[in-house]
């Protein structure tokens, strides 16, 4: 019979003195990593992901007149390395359409399309309902409470980290984890 590893002798676990600043980060980052782990397994039938479904909903919001890449990058929740990869994916699934601009051929203008659109409409419902599973224990006070707390963290940040572009002392550009 193989041994398992529960069956090996358990190794202490050290206690590690976390700060209370450390102890509500590492929450965090646990928390934001299962929350996009849900939210991709309602993208997942449509071969989408958080990054591709936000780019789609940038689109919607732009219109027929749609948005260059550049601007796109600016207005995802999260930066991505490769703009260039997410958009080939959601052309080849149909749901983008790129042209160059006839002005400037380094232009490209990124349009939603209407299978894009109805993408985003079957999954309307389906996401709304996967934020109130995640969210809805909190109720309405503590979603406000939450928002407002986040709020000012983002607002510190965004604060360091204009601080440190101009030359000033911000948050380092690589902080320890």
């Amino acid at each position: 019979m193989a041994l398992m590893k529960e069956d090996l002798p358990q190794e202490p676990r050290e206690q590690i003195s976390e700060s209370p600043e450390r102890a509500l980060y590492v929450q965090l980052i646990r928390a934001a990593t299962r929350l996009e782990a849900e939210l991709n397994r309602v993208f997942r039938p449509m071969h989408l992901t958080g990054a591709t479904y936000n780019i789609l909903r940038i689109l919607e919001s732009a219109g027929a007149t749609g948005r260059s890449c550049g601007d796109i990058s600016e207005q995802l929740i999260a930066e991505v390395p490769d703009m260039t990869r997410l958009l080939d994916r959601l052309e080849r699934l149909g749901y983008v359409a790129r042209a160059r601009s006839n002005i400037d051929r380094r232009m490209v203008t990124v349009t939603i399309s209407d299978n894009g659109r109805d993408v985003l409409g079957q999954l309307r419902e389906v996401v709304s309902a996967c934020h109130k599973r995640q969210f809805g224990a909190l109720g309405e006070v503590g979603m406000a409470q939450l928002r407002q707390g986040l709020s000012v963290v983002l607002e510190r940040l965004e604060h360091l980290e204009r601080a440190q572009d101009s030359g000033g002392r911000g948050l380092p550009k690589h902080p320890p984890h």
